[in-house]
């Protein structure tokens, strides 16, 4: 498979609301603040209210965004996995079905490292393995979306085998991609690592 280049929608920020633009301000203070504090004190230290009061606003607040602490360590926002049947549509009709994946993931991935705790929150992942299942709970509905959108654009149901097969491995390859990418140099750029992942699918994961 050809190198698939991905790339941040640049324009969205700018095409956003002053309403939706104050709710992504909101939303990365709080896991700014959260990221901050648990860096410092340990995740299990560090309370709802101490994150609102670092962050400026109201416990009721926090719990418009998130449903627990932990949950602000999870990548993908609610506008990534909205967005992710649309550019699963969007992508040119030639283009097939793991080619898609590959470029809407790797979107994904780029909106996604733009916020400013992207590789902190990676990081306390890595130390805190236990949290995973949050994010395990984030990739399905990720998961869940991409195969909304593969199923629209090939005329299937969403409950298709081939739909749900190609959706959970995309998801798993973007997935091992990132543990990869935690291990990895700090400069080494993580499409590399989902380049590969992508090429070794389209050849029928040859061992060597």
């Amino acid at each position: 498979m050809a190198k698939t280049t991905t790339a941040h929608d640049g324009g969205a920020g700018s095409a956003l609301g002053l309403r939706e633009r104050k709710k992504r301000a909101t939303r990365q203070a709080l896991q700014q603040a959260a990221v901050r504090l648990f860096r410092e004190h340990g995740i299990e230290a560090v309370t709802v209210e101490d994150i609102c009061a670092q962050a400026g606003v109201s416990p009721r607040t926090f719990f418009n965004y998130f449903t627990a602490k932990e949950e602000v360590l999870v990548p993908w926002d609610p506008d990534i996995v909205e967005s992710t049947a649309r550019r699963v549509l969007a992508q040119p009709a030639e283009h097939p079905p793991l080619r898609v994946a590959h470029t809407v993931l790797g979107a994904a991935i780029d909106t996604a490292m733009a916020a400013p705790t992207w590789r902190d929150q990676a990081l306390l992942l890595r130390d805190k393995p236990e949290l995973i299942r949050r994010i395990a709970s984030a990739s399905r509905t990720l998961e869940t979306a991409l195969a909304d959108g593969l199923a629209q654009r090939l005329g299937r149901d969403r409950e298709d085998h081939y739909v749900r097969l190609l959706s959970a491995t995309a998801i798993t390859a973007m997935r091992s991609c990132i543990q990869s990418w935690h291990r990895a140099h700090p400069d080494t750029d993580l499409h590399d690592f989902l380049d590969e992942a992508f090429d070794l699918l389209s050849r029928g994961l040859p061992p060597d």
